[in-house]
């Protein structure tokens, strides 16, 4: 095992152990790893970034700050960057199954991580997954075009699924719902969706009030069940 910067590893090790509570162990830096790591660092958040490929370690130490070259399936290795003094990790693993399911199984059973994602790539690896007691599947390809797929079929901007019976749908506002105040418009009276914000025209995302008149040309947010969602696009077209 090897970090980035072996002149300073009992520093960045410090450093990382100080900030772990609060930041994100993630194991594998292929796409889906490295753009996570990138994002999570964009955000400030603390970020300790794990894979076996000493090149790909070297090649990604300067845009994240704490990145280790070690087996991400061995909880020896892996205990020795205090990988278990962390509450949220994402086992970003993709191209070996069988890696991927005994970093998730090493991180959950042996150093109690209490949060572990993990992505799969494919049905069976998300099942696989589920088994051995991951929070979170993520199928990025697979919720990807399910999304889209969503969207286009029902003709809105974009389609967010949170949960079975949970979504968020972006769409430009309708015609129906032009011109006067939201109040009285009782949307979530009539089809148990509440518009969540709004954004006008080249601004951004702001709450929407009860007061709020929506304008032609603006997007809207709207949150409800997907079955109650659907409705309202429908009537809205």
């Amino acid at each position: 095992m090897t970090i980035s910067n072996p002149a300073n590893s009992q520093a960045n090790k410090d450093e990382v152990q100080a900030a772990n509570r609060g930041g994100v162990l993630i194991i594998g830096l292929g796409r889906f790893g490295e753009a996570l790591a990138r994002g999570l660092v964009e955000q400030n958040i603390e970020v300790l970034a794990v894979d076996f490929d000493e090149e790909i370690v070297q090649r990604v130490s300067g845009d994240i700050p704490n990145v280790v070259q070690c087996d991400g399936t061995s909880s020896r290795a892996l205990r020795q960057i205090g990988a278990e003094q962390f509450t949220r990790a994402v086992v970003a693993i993709a191209s070996n199954i069988e890696a991927s399911v005994l970093s998730a199984l090493v991180l959950i059973d042996e150093l109690k991580v209490p949060m572990v994602w993990a992505k799969a790539v494919s049905l069976d690896h998300a099942k696989i997954l589920e088994r051995v007691g991951v929070t979170r599947v993520i199928q990025p390809e697979h919720d990807m075009g399910y999304r889209t797929a969503r969207s286009i079929a029902r003709r809105v901007t974009d389609y967010f699924h949170v949960e079975d019976d949970f979504a968020l749908v972006e769409m430009e506002a309708p015609k129906s719902c032009l011109g006067r105040p939201l109040g009285e418009l009782a949307i979530r009276k009539k089809y148990g969706v509440t518009i969540v914000s709004i954004k006008p025209p080249g601004g951004e995302f702001q709450h929407a009030e009860q007061s709020t008149i929506l304008q032609p040309g603006e997007l809207i947010l709207l949150a409800g069940k997907p079955a109650s969602l659907d409705a309202f696009v429908i009537d809205a077209e």
